[in-house]
């Protein structure tokens, strides 16, 4: 409590102008603000704030509400190792007073804040936690067929680094981790590639290229990608075969100059499902493929993209494992 304490003589405490009501029945400290609120909208969605929650008579509850001219009221003071921003904090009570409630269509920052502040490694407060993780799924979807989502490259790899902290879906780790790891310079000068000289062993250090991506993100994309980049070449630059020889033969006589080259041209190599979307997009009858055929190899290359997509949560998790958090 001596922490407290000097924590709390530290600072110079000040209410809060936006969220102080005179019916509240509690105050939240969170420094160098401090809230009056309702204690059963607390109560109501997390169980750590019970665990904060000092008699009025402490030593630290007394110094605090008195700094404030507010004697008497129950403190709940929010440690500070908890690393709670002032502004994810009070985005997250903007939801609980309907101020500003969370939506489908709110602006990613605004996602990002309460995304973060309700987390199970914050407050805990899990049924906003589970929207907010919803709605970020809905921001960030997936699927293989075709990989069209063309999520924005703003605030892509944001999303990226918070579903990984957060434990967002699998499905959509995939398609945050397959959108970066493929359509982006995550990483220029490879300082993180796992297969690369071990000068960068330390995941929790700092200087990542990309301020957004943490070491742990960056080795796991470079992960993803190797793992892309062996499974589909084989793929790529192996002409299947058709049922008719002659449609087989029109496919191989093809297959360099319309498929293999401009997937090495524009790094399709490393993005198995747009190039899979392109190679089923040809006009293959007009290189004499009958219809029967390409309706045929279009099936085909559809579903080794499903293979692939599939294939894709085994090496996150994979990765995941390999690259624990700290």
């Amino acid at each position: 409590m001596s922490t407290l304490m000097n924590d709390i003589k530290s600072q110079r405490s000040q209410r809060s102008d936006r969220f102080w009501f005179y019916d509240g029945s509690v105050l939240v400290s969170l420094a160098p603000l401090v809230y009056k609120v309702h204690k059963s909208i607390f109560d109501r969605h997390s169980s750590k704030f019970a665990l904060w929650l000092l008699d009025v008579e402490d030593p630290a509850a007394l110094a605090l509400s008195r700094a404030i001219d507010h004697a008497g009221t129950p403190v709940i003071v929010i440690p500070s190792d908890m690393d709670i921003s002032v502004e994810d904090f009070e985005t997250l009570l903007a939801h609980l007073y309907h101020d500003s409630p969370l939506r489908r269509e709110s602006p990613f920052p605004q996602l990002a804040r309460v995304l973060r502040v309700s987390s199970p490694r914050q407050l805990g407060v899990t049924s906003i936690f589970e929207l907010a993780k919803g709605d970020l799924a809905t921001l960030f979807p997936g699927g293989p067929i075709p990989f069209a989502h063309s999520h924005r490259v703003e605030h892509l790899e944001e999303g990226l680094e918070l579903a990984l902290q957060h434990d967002a879906d699998l499905e959509t780790k995939k398609a945050l981790l397959y959108s970066v790891a493929t359509s982006t310079n995550f990483d220029p000068k490879s300082q993180y590639d796992p297969s690369g000289p071990d000068t960068h062993n330390d995941i929790s250090g700092a200087g990542a290229p990309h301020p957004a991506l943490s070491p742990r993100t960056l080795r796991i994309c470079h992960r993803l990608l190797s793992s892309l980049i062996e499974d589909f070449t084989p793929v790529l630059f192996t002409v299947g075969a058709a049922s008719h020889m002659r449609c087989t033969d029109a496919l191989a006589d093809y297959w360099m100059s319309d498929v293999i080259t401009p997937a090495l041209a524009d790094g399709g190599v490393g993005r198995p499902l747009e190039t899979l979307t392109r190679i089923a997009s040809q006009s293959w009858k007009e290189r004499g493929v009958c219809e029967e055929c390409v309706e045929s190899k279009k099936v085909e290359w559809g579903d080794t993209a499903k293979d692939i997509w599939e294939k894709i949560g085994g090496w996150v998790e994979e990765a995941e494992k390999e690259f624990r958090r700290d």
